[in-house]
């Protein structure tokens, strides 16, 4: 699976969707039921059922689903510190120089 959300999941609402519905595809591709995670995981049925629905859920018993589905390697990620953005467009251009290609005139 691509770690990278699409454009169109970039809203809070779709970003949640789109980690609830990667929780269920990993949970389907394990062949595990609902039931089985929850008791894996230590949440009730319902609540996987919202998440799997929604998307909402707390953080801690995203976690534990994580967990669960040994994933939790992925969230070690999250929020990790990255390089800064360039401050113009003349330090963006130092580090993706254009390359120009002479064209030729067709006669």
């Amino acid at each position: 699976m691509d770690n990278l959300l699409p454009a169109s999941h970039q809203s809070p609402a779709g970003i949640r969707k789109a980690i609830a519905l990667r929780a269920k595809e990993r949970r389907l591709q394990l062949g595990w039921s609902r039931a089985t995670l929850a008791v894996r995981a230590g949440v009730s049925q319902w609540t996987l059922k919202h998440f799997e629905h929604t998307g909402k859920i707390a953080l801690a018993t995203m976690i534990q689903i994580a967990v669960a589905l040994n994933d939790a390697d992925s969230l070690n990620s999250l929020f990790s510190k990255r390089g800064t953005a360039p401050a113009s467009m003349a330090e963006l251009e130092k580090l993706h120089p254009v390359q120009r290609v002479r064209g030729r005139t067709v006669a």
